[in-house]
């Protein structure tokens, strides 16, 4: 799982028809990494924090096997007190 938020969305000029209709957005990585697509099911804004699935779990989210991230929660809170 990957915390990250929302920078844009994003809007294929072509996509695989299976994807037809899923919103899709632009996701920074909290942590090193770079920026990665993710399928969004949840229609999250752009500056939300959100948790990404990755590879299968992403799929079974999805229900789309060809899915490699999708946005799973919003995070309401991710600061720790140590």
């Amino acid at each position: 799982m990957i915390l990250g938020e929302v920078v844009a969305k994003v809007w294929p000029d072509k996509i695989l028809p299976t994807l037809q209709g899923r919103r899709l957005v632009l996701v920074r990585p909290r942590s090193e990494g770079p920026d990665l697509v993710a399928i969004d099911p949840l229609n999250v804004g752009v500056g939300t924090v959100v948790l990404i699935a990755t590879d299968e779990a992403a799929a079974a989210a999805t229900g789309e096997p060809t899915a490699d991230a999708a946005v799973v929660a919003l995070v309401a809170d991710s600061t720790t007190e140590r």
